[in-house]
């Protein structure tokens, strides 16, 4: 079954499919607008201070979100569902709905005495902020069902935020569709609001009673190899290659021509950790896989994403992704978002000069 519209899984499973095709042929840059490209409400990544939470941990979780419109009716806001889903079925986010509704946030009183329901405002009852904290449940790992081929016991906790260009509220679920999140994100007037003012997102958390994971580290950037200050970041000339009066395809194929700057990241290689997961048909065991993926609110990058350690191979050779400046100046952000395999991430934010 399809992901309802605007829901962000940190896993990014998808993007990682993508990292292992743009390393080995390299992916050009498109007259499409890419996901790299910032120009709505957007939330980037999420990482955990404990990828992999022992049995009564705390774990904070932190979003990285990003208002890019240019017309801002209402500010953006990230709001925490004050609710850890313990172990849905079958791992399924969405399994996680039914635990809300059965006893969760959506059954709490309000300080009225009056029971939520859709319709009402729920932002004044919701923690806010880019960071939230819970306790993983002593028994997350016990009570997890027996999964066939988990070489160890292990539990999940699933957290939900939404990131809201106006205020939270529940809705009527469809019965019929056990995929239909149920709280939306709304104007002033009560209009629901599209793909370009909220994202509904979401973060696991794994449970296991000895096993660790760390996010992995970045140590610099690079630009044209040369490290970047972080405080002043990337400073480029605009793109001058096109004329003022060129249109349509001839514009598309200038711009087209213009310098394009490579942007590396630098991750060391103790980041790839080993995997105990994964085993080679030897039966060693492997390492992680780790990509960072790339973000920018002015021009364009040349690939959304780029491989840096292999499972098998270890680093990858030739890791710098391109980065095209528009055709106006301007300031913006780039960031670059490490993830591995196992549910870690980091990032950078770049302030970004376009002269």
């Amino acid at each position: 079954m399809a992901r309802p519209a605007h829901l962000f899984d940190f896993a990014v499973v998808v993007l990682l499919a993508a990292v292992m095709a743009c390393s080995s042929i390299g992916c050009g840059l498109s007259e499409f607008d890419p996901s790299s490209k910032i120009s709505t409400v957007r939330v980037l990544a999420s990482r955990t201070d404990k990828p992999y939470a022992a049995p009564g941990a705390t774990v904070t979780v932190e979003v990285l979100a990003y208002d890019a419109r240019k017309i801002r009716p209402e500010p953006m806001k990230i709001y925490w569902l004050p609710f850890l889903c313990k172990n849905p079925i079958q791992d399924l986010y969405y399994a996680c709905f039914a635990q809300l509704s059965e006893g969760g946030m959506m059954m709490a009183p309000s300080p009225a005495g009056a029971f939520l329901k859709p319709g009402v405002d729920l932002t004044p009852f919701l923690p806010s902020g880019a960071k939230y904290t819970v306790t993983m449940p002593m028994d997350i790992v016990t009570s997890h069902p027996v999964v066939p081929g988990a070489d160890i016991p292990y539990g999940l906790g699933i957290v939900f935020n939404i990131a809201c260009a106006g205020h939270v509220e529940l809705v009527e679920r469809d019965p019929r569709n056990p995929q239909a999140v149920p709280f939306g994100c709304f104007d002033a007037a009560k209009n629901r609001l599209g793909p370009e003012d909220y994202v509904i997102g979401f973060s696991r958390i794994y449970g296991y009673d000895t096993r660790t994971n760390a996010n992995p580290e970045i140590t610099e950037a690079h630009l044209e190899g040369a490290k970047i200050d972080l405080h002043d970041g990337i400073i480029v000339d605009h793109c001058t290659s096109v004329p003022k009066d060129t249109t349509g395809a001839a514009a598309t194929a200038a711009q087209m021509a213009c310098p394009k700057i490579k942007l590396d990241v630098v991750v060391p290689e103790s980041s790839q950790e080993p995997n105990p997961s994964d085993h080679g048909p030897d039966g060693s065991v492997r390492k992680e896989q780790v990509w960072a993926a790339y973000y920018a609110t002015l021009g364009k990058l040349g690939s959304d994403a780029r491989l840096l350690y292999d499972a098998v191979s270890g680093k990858v050779p030739g890791t710098e992704n391109e980065y095209q400046a528009p055709m106006e100046a301007g300031e913006g952000t780039v960031w670059i978002v490490v993830h591995d395999n196992r549910g870690g991430a980091n990032w950078l934010e770049l302030p970004l000069h376009v002269k």
